[in-house]
C-alpha cells in the first residue's frame, strides 16, 4: 500500500509525475525535475556498482558498523544499503532508513533524504509513526518546512517526537502564532505534552506578551500532574516575566526547590530592566546569601542597572570588581551597558569616555556599543568623533553591513546638519527596516526639509513600508521642533487621514505646533480629545497643553490647567514656571517657584534655566542669587545652560562684574557664553569691554563667531559711540568670516552712524543695502533723531514704521516727543489724533525695585502704593534739592500743551521718580538702587537721576527697554549717548 504523503513542493512546471500503484487506485507524486535527475543517476551508478561487487555484507552488517565510518563511508555505505534493503520485512527496513535518516541529519545531506523518502513512496512501503517521525525531524532541522507541514498533515499516526519537531520548528522560525495553535491542536489529539514541548510553547506565549494563554498552558500542565525539569521551569518563569507579571514570577521563584546562577540571573535582570533597580539588588544580595555564586551575567544586569538609574559611581565600582576577578573578566556585554547607561541618562561625554577606555583595553565593541557610542556624538553635535567611528566600521564588515548602526549613522549625521551623508548612508543599508525610514524621515523634519520628506514619504509607501505612529511622530516634533509648526500639522491631518490613532508623543507634539502657528482653536480641540479618551495628562501632555495656551496668550488657561492636575511632577512645574516668564508674568513664575519647593518637588536644571530669566525681566537680583546659591549647593553649576543663563541675568539685573565672574569660572564656554557676556557689556554702555573680550574669542578659543556674536558686539558699539570699531567689525564678517552682514547688523550700524550725527552718510548706507530695511533700521534713525532733534528726518522714518507696525505706539510717541521738542506742537497733536484714529494704545509707564524679597511695581500717575504719601514728600525734598545744584526739569517730554508749572508737576509723577523716590526711604544708604522700565527712558528722568545719585550719594541702577544706565555721583555710564 502507497503512503499518501509526498515530501516536496508541487510545482506545475518542476514537477515529473510518478505514478505508485495500489490495490483500487492510481495515486501520483510529484518530484523536482532536479532532485528526479539526481535520484536516477544515483540509483543507477548504485546499481552498477552492485553488479561489479564480489561479495555483499548483510543488512545487519552495514546496520551495526554505520556509526562508526567516516562521513563519505557513511553517506557511500548508506547508499548501498538503500539499494539491498528487504522492503518485505517492514521491521528491519524501518530500522535501517531510520539510522541513515539520522546520519543525513548529522551532516546535512537532504539529497540522500530524498531518495530515502522517494524509494519508500515507489516501493509501497507503510510509512510507520516512527519511521515518519525520522523523515519529519529531517524535513524540520534542514528548513524544509512547507515539505516537513505535508508531511505531517498527512501522516496516518503523529506520535509526541512528530509534534515535537513541528513545534519546535515553529518556535524556532518564530512563528509563534502557529506553535501555540499547533499545541492545542496536540492536546484535542489526545497526545501528551512532555518537556521538550513546554518550553517552546512558553517561548511563544512569552514573545506574543500573550499571558492569557501562557497561564492556561500551565494551568493545564498542572492538571495532569506534570511538574516539569529545570529548562521547564525555567521557560515558565521567563514567560511570567516577559508578560510584565513579576508577582507570579516572583511567588512562581520563590516557590522553587533548585534555582542556579541562571533562574537568579532571570530575577535580577527582569527587575533591573523594568527599572525596580532596589528590588533588582535585593534579589543580588539573597543570591549570594544562598550561596549561588554570580556570574558575568548577574554582574553585567547589576552594572546596566546602577548605570540606567544614573547610579554611575556605583556602576563603575561593580564594573572594577568584575576586572579582579580572573573566572569573568567584563566582556562587550559590561562595556557596553556602562556606556548604553550613561548615554541615555544625558552622561554622553562620560560615555564616549568609558568608550575610549574600552577600546585601549583592546575589547572589540559590537552593534549595540556603536550605536550607543554613535547617539552620544549625536547629542554632543561631535561630528568628528562621529566620522571616526564610522571610518572604523567601514573597515569591520559585520558593523557596516548591521543594519542598527546604519541607523543610528542617518541619525547622526542628519541630526549634525549633513543631510546628503545621511541619505547616502541611508541608501547604502541593504536591507532596510521600518526604523532606517523612519529615522531618515526624522532628519529631514528637523532640518524643515518639506519637500524631501514628503518625497521619502511617497517612496516609502511604493516599497510596500507602511508608516507606523514613530514615523508620524518624528515628522510631527520635527517639523515643530525646526519652527515648522504649520508643516508639523499638515502631516498631522495626513496620519488622521490614515485612520492612525495619536498617541501622548503625538499629541504633544501637535500642541507644540499649534503654539508655534498660535492655533488656539485646534489647541482647544485636541485638549477635548484628551479628556474624552481619558489620556493621562501627568508629565508630556500636560506641560504640553500648558506651554501651548501660554505661546497662545492664554496664560490663564495655561494656569487653569496647571490647576487641575492632580499629579504634579518637575516637567509640569517647569513648564507653568516657563510659560509665566515668558508672557510677563516673572512675580508670579518665582512665587510658583517657592510652592514648588514647599511641594517637596526639587527643582533641576530646566528649573533654573526657566526662572532665572523671570529674575532678569524683574531686575530681581536677591532672588536670581538665591537660585544662583541653590545651583551651586546642587553642583548644578557645572552645565554651560545653567551658567550662560546666570550671565545672562546678572546683566540683566545691573551686576555686570558677576556676570564676567561666572562667566570666566566656567570650565568651558560655548560660543552663547561668549555672545551673552559680550551683549551685556554692550546693554551696560561699555563698548570697550565688549570688544576686547571680543578680542579674547578670535585670539584664545577654536570657537567662530556667529551672526548673533556681530550683532551683539556691533550693538555694544554704538551704545559707545564707537564709529572705527563699528566699521572694522561690520567689514570682518565678510572678509574673515565669509559670513553676509543681515539685517540686524546693518540696522546695527544705522544705529552707530545716525546717533553720532552722520546723518547723510547714514541715508546713503540705507539706500546702498542689499536687503530691504526693516523695521529696525528705522527705528534706530528715529531714535538717533530724537537725539539730534531732527523732526524732518524722523518724520521720513516714522512713515516707513506706520506701515511696517501700525500698532507699535513706540514709534508714535517718539515722533510726538521729537515735534514737542522742536515746538511743533500740532504736528503732536496731529500725531496723537492719528494713534486714535487706528486704535493705538500706548501702555502706561511702569517701573520695578525690588526691596526684601518683593518687588514693587510703579505707574505713571499711580497713587495706589500704601507709602505714597511718603514717597511724594520725598519726592518734593529731591525736587529742592536737586534744583539747588543746578537741576532744570526738561519740559519738552511732556507732550501736553499746557503750561510750564503743569509740565513740571506732570514730571514729578514718573514712574521711574517714583521708584526711586521708594527705594530711598526703603533702604539702607549703602544699598545701590535697581530700576527696570518697561518704556525708554525720558530725557528729563535720566537728568534727574543723574542728580539724585549725586545729592542722596548712592549708586543708581536703571534698565529701560534699550540699555543699561548706572548714575553715580551725578554721571551716567552712557555719558548721555542714549
Amino acid at each position: 500500500m502507497a503512503i499518501s504523503a509526498t515530501p516536496f513542493s508541487q510545482h506545475s512546471n518542476l514537477g515529473i509525475p510518478i505514478k505508485v500503484s495500489s490495490s483500487n487506485s492510481h495515486t501520483f507524486y510529484f518530484l523536482p525535475s532536479r532532485k528526479w535527475r539526481t535520484l536516477a543517476s544515483s540509483v543507477t551508478e548504485l546499481e552498477n556498482s552492485l553488479k561489479m561487487a564480489k561479495t555483499r555484507q548483510s543488512n545487519n552488517g552495514y546496520f551495526t558498523e554505520l556509526s562508526s565510518v567516516p562521513r563519505n563511508g557513511v553517506l557511500g555505505s548508506a547508499a548501498v544499503l538503500l539499494q539491498c534493503m528487504d522492503l518485505s520485512n517492514a521491521d528491519s527496513c524501518s530500522e535501517t532508513c531510520a539510522l541513515i535518516l539520522q546520519n543525513c541529519r548529522k551532516f546535512d545531506e537532504l539529497e540522500l533524504g530524498f531518495q530515502i523518502h522517494a524509494r519508500l513512496i515507489v516501493s509501497g512501503v507503510e510509512l510507520c509513526a516512527f519511521l515518519g517521525s525520522q523523515l519529519l525531524e529531517l524535513y524540520c532541522k534542514l528548513g524544509y518546512l512547507e515539505d516537513a507541514r505535508r508531511l505531517f498533515d498527512k501522516m496516518p499516526e503523529r506520535n509526541v517526537f512528530s509534534w515535537t519537531s513541528m513545534i519546535e520548528t515553529y518556535c524556532r522560525l518564530g512563528d509563534y502564532e502557529e506553535t501555540i495553535e499547533l499545541f492545542y491542536l496536540m492536546i484535542a489529539e489526545g497526545v501528551r505534552p512532555d518537556h521538550f514541548i513546554f518550553p517552546k510553547v512558553f517561548k511563544a506565549c512569552s514573545e506574543l506578551k500573550n499571558y492569557q494563554v501562557g497561564k492556561d498552558v500551565y494551568d493545564y500542565m498542572l492538571s495532569i500532574g506534570f511538574e516539569g525539569n529545570p529548562f521547564v521551569k525555567k521557560s515558565l518563569l521567563d514567560m511570567f516575566i516577559k508578560c510584565g507579571k513579576m508577582d507570579f514570577a516572583k511567588q512562581f521563584f520563590e516557590e522553587m526547590e533548585f534555582k542556579d546562577v541562571v533562574m537568579w540571573n532571570m530575577m535580577v535582570s527582569a527587575y533591573a530592566s523594568k527599572g525596580d533597580f532596589k528590588r533588582a539588588l535585593k534579589c543580588f544580595k539573597d543570591m549570594k546569601l544562598a550561596g549561588v555564586k554570580p556570574d558575568r551575567v548577574t554582574c553585567n544586569s547589576i552594572i546596566a542597572g546602577y548605570a540606567q538609574n544614573g547610579q554611575f559611581e556605583e556602576a563603575s565600582n561593580c564594573f572594577f570588581e568584575m576586572q579582579e576577578v580572573e573566572d569573568f573578566k567584563p566582556n562587550v556585554v559590561s562595556w557596553t551597558a556602562l556606556i548604553a547607561g550613561n548615554e541615555q541618562n544625558g552622561s554622553s561625554s562620560q560615555a564616549l569616555q568609558v568608550f575610549r577606555q574600552m577600546v585601549i583595553e583592546g575589547v572589540k565593541p559590537n552593534s549595540i556599543t556603536i550605536a550607543s557610542v554613535v547617539s552620544a556624538c549625536t547629542n554632543l553635535s561631535m561630528l568628528r568623533h562621529g566620522k571616526e567611528i564610522h571610518g572604523y566600521c567601514i573597515k569591520t564588515d559585520e558593523l557596516d553591513s548591521d543594519v542598527l548602526v546604519g541607523n543610528s549613522f542617518v541619525d547622526f549625521y542628519a541630526k549634525c546638519r549633513y543631510l546628503e551623508v545621511a541619505h547616502r548612508k541611508f541608501n547604502r543599508i541593504k536591507h532596510k527596516d521600518l526604523v532606517s525610514w523612519n529615522a531618515m524621515l526624522a532628519g529631514y523634519a528637523l532640518r524643515g526639509c518639506h519637500e524631501e520628506a514628503v518625497e521619502l514619504l511617497n517612496e516609502m509607501g511604493i516599497q510596500g513600508v507602511d508608516p507606523d505612529i514613530v514615523t508620524w511622530n518624528g515628522l510631527i516634533t520635527g517639523f515643530t521642533q525646526s519652527g515648522d509648526g504649520k508643516t508639523a500639522l499638515k502631516f498631522f491631518n495626513r496620519m488622521r487621514e490614515t485612520g492612525m490613532e495619536p498617541n501622548t508623543i503625538t499629541i504633544s507634539g501637535v500642541l507644540a505646533a499649534c503654539a508655534q502657528v498660535n492655533n488656539l482653536k485646534l489647541g482647544k480641540k485636541i485638549h477635548g480629545f484628551v479628556i474624552r479618551n481619558h489620556i493621562e495628562m501627568a508629565t508630556g501632555v500636560g506641560s504640553a497643553l500648558i506651554s501651548m495656551y501660554s505661546g497662545c496668550d492664554s496664560l490663564e488657561l495655561a494656569c487653569s490647567v496647571f490647576n487641575e492636575l492632580s499629579t504634579r511632577d518637575v516637567v509640569i512645574w517647569n513648564s507653568i514656571i516657563a510659560a509665566c516668564a515668558q508672557r510677563g508674568h516673572g512675580t508670579n513664575g518665582l512665587n510658583l517657584l517657592r510652592e514648588m519647593q514647599l511641594s517637596n518637588v526639587e527643582p533641576n536644571t530646566v528649573t533654573m534655566v526657566s526662572s532665572l530669566p523671570a529674575c532678569a525681566r524683574l531686575a530681581a537680583l536677591r532672588q536670581g542669587k538665591e537660585i544662583h546659591q541653590f545651583i551651586i549647593r546642587h553642583e548644578l553649576d557645572n552645565c554651560n545652560f545653567i551658567c550662560n543663563a546666570l550671565i545672562d541675568m546678572y546683566g540683566r539685573c545691573g551686576s555686570i562684574k558677576k556676570a564676567r565672574r561666572v562667566f570666566d569660572l566656567m570650565p568651558q564656554r560655548d560660543i552663547v557664553s561668549w555672545n551673552t557676556m559680550i551683549a551685556g557689556y554692550g546693554m551696560h554702555g561699555f563698548g570697550m569691554d565688549a570688544v576686547n573680550l571680543f578680542c579674547r574669542l578670535m585670539e584664545a578659543t577654536g570657537l567662530n563667531p556667529n551672526h548673533f556674536t556681530f550683532t551683539n558686539l556691533l550693538s555694544a558699539c554704538s551704545h559707545s559711540g564707537l564709529i572705527d570699531e563699528g566699521w572694522e567689525y561690520f567689514k570682518m564678517m565678510n572678509s574673515k568670516y565669509a559670513m553676509d552682514p543681515g539685517v540686524e547688523q546693518y540696522a546695527c550700524m544705522v544705529d552707530l552712524l545716525a546717533r553720532n550725527g552722520q546723518f547723510n552718510e547714514t541715508m546713503e548706507f540705507i539706500k546702498e543695502m542689499p536687503l530691504e530695511p526693516n523695521a529696525a533700521v528705522w527705528g534706530s534713525l528715529l531714535g538717533a533723531c530724537r537725539i539730534h532733534c531732527n523732526p524732518n528726518l524722523a518724520e521720513y522714518a516714522a512713515g516707513y514704521l506706520f506701515e511696517l507696525e501700525p500698532q507699535n505706539s513706540g514709534n508714535y510717541i517718539l515722533l510726538a516727543n521729537i515735534y514737542s521738542a522742536a515746538g511743533r506742537w500740532e504736528d503732536a497733536a496731529r500725531t496723537r489724533r492719528l494713534m486714535k484714529e487706528r486704535g493705538v494704545t500706548k501702555p502706561p509707564g511702569c517701573s520695578w525695585i525690588e526691596v526684601k524679597h518683593r518687588v514693587h511695581s510703579f505707574i505713571v500717575g499711580d497713587t495706589s502704593h500704601p507709602l505714597m504719601d511718603a514717597i511724594s514728600a520725598k519726592m518734593e525734598s529731591l525736587y529742592s534739592e536737586i534744583k539747588e545744584i543746578g537741576y532744570v526739569p526738561d519740559t519738552n517730554f511732556v507732550l501736553q500743551d499746557v503750561e510750564e508749572n503743569e509740565k513740571e508737576y506732570s514730571l514729578c509723577g514718573h514712574s521711574e521718580k517714583l521708584a526711586i523716590a521708594f527705594g530711598l526711604i526703603s533702604t539702607p544708604p549703602n544699598i545701590p538702587l535697581r530700576i527696570i522700565k518697561n518704556l525708554r527712558v525720558c530725557g528729563d528722568c535720566h537728568s534727574a537721576t543723574k542728580y539724585i545719585s549725586k545729592v542722596s550719594d548712592r549708586e543708581i541702577i536703571m534698565r529701560d527697554s534699550y540699555r543699561f544706565h548706572h548714575f553715580v555721583n551725578g554721571v551716567c555710564s552712557c555719558g548721555d549717548y542714549w
